[in-house]
């Protein structure tokens, strides 16, 4: 019995393609990140070219750089965001119990920001632009209240992690303080701490 297969050529959704290819995505790439993520949206097609399609790529790193029009004239006007998270390092956390409260500390800020409406333009500006996120070495849970305190005098959003207790450390002990904004804010307030 002669058994033919029948192949149909991949068709990106016309509107999604249009939508990467005025942001200055290359077509190949497009097409790429259209076909990998099933066609789903445009904003898992961004995802999937930035993390998957632009590491090495320095040519297009340049486009993520000066914006969705591709015009060099434009990159001063580009805000740059970005989203740091402190460690209190004097509760001694294992590597793993550090991942885990620095994800609670990205969460918590996100869905924070996102439920009050805040700074939705930046947040969406983030998303778009690779989620620029840092992790920075804090002295005790006075130093990341401290900073705490600082983000909200200068109207810059924060979330402090209060840990549940279940492993490690105390309940209620200050794990990660997180800070979003543009660069030169959170700078103001984490700029002079090492990389943890």
């Amino acid at each position: 019995m002669d058994e033919t297969k029948t192949y149909v050529k991949f068709q990106p959704n016309e509107a999604f393609l249009e939508s990467l290819l005025s942001m200055g995505i290359t077509e190949s790439h497009a097409h790429e990140a259209l076909f990998c993520t099933g066609n789903e949206s445009v904003e898992a097609a961004i995802s999937y070219v930035f993390t998957n399609l632009l590491q090495d790529s320095t040519d297009d790193a340049c486009l993520v750089q000066r914006g969705a029009t591709g015009d060099a004239s434009n990159e001063e006007n580009l805000k740059r965001y970005k989203m740091t998270f402190v460690v209190n390092t004097a509760l001694k956390m294992g590597v793993g119990k550090i991942a885990a409260q620095v994800a609670h500390a990205c969460l918590g800020l996100y869905r924070e920001m996102r439920v009050r409406g805040e700074r939705e333009d930046a947040l969406n500006e983030w998303d778009y632009f690779g989620e620029k996120k840092i992790v920075l070495k804090g002295d005790n849970t006075e130093h990341l209240e401290e900073l705490f305190n600082k983000a909200k005098e200068l109207n810059v959003p924060g979330y402090l992690v209060s840990d549940a207790g279940h492993t490690q450390i105390p309940a209620g002990s200050v794990t990660v303080l997180s800070v979003f904004g543009e660069e030169e804010e959170v700078n103001a307030i984490t700029g002079n701490l090492s990389l943890l």
